[in-house]
């Protein structure tokens, strides 16, 4: 069930298990401000599919989206965003790196203490 892997977060979510969800992929957990309605009957006659549908609607409130802006960047933004980004990763290469020991180095001084 869509619904259900969406709000527990899995990995794997089966969009193509059903016609219904494979159209609804972009809104149901995509880039869209999705509003759900649970329309439940106050009939007696009714009551395992209003049951249905409130456990439906309960799951379905599970459901978390992170809508954002899409925009059409020109060369120079796009540009600028990929030279952020790669200032971004070399600092962050450069500071891993710091914590890392070059075996070349270990052998080096290792050689040197026995002279």
């Amino acid at each position: 069930n869509v619904i259900a892997a969406l709000a527990e977060k899995r990995k794997h979510i089966p969009y193509r298990d059903s016609k219904l969800t494979r159209l609804l992929e972009d809104s149901l957990g995509g880039n869209c401000k999705t509003t759900m309605l649970a329309t439940v009957s106050p009939a007696s006659d009714s009551i395992h599919e209003t049951i249905s549908t409130l456990k439906f609607a309960t799951r379905a409130k599970k459901v978390t989206n992170a809508p954002r802006v899409n925009e059409d960047l020109d060369q120079k933004s796009l540009l600028r965003k990929y030279e952020k980004e790669l200032r971004k990763l070399r600092s962050e290469l450069e500071e891993r790196s710091k914590h890392v020991v070059d075996s070349r180095r270990l052998l080096e001084l290792d050689e040197r203490r026995r002279q």
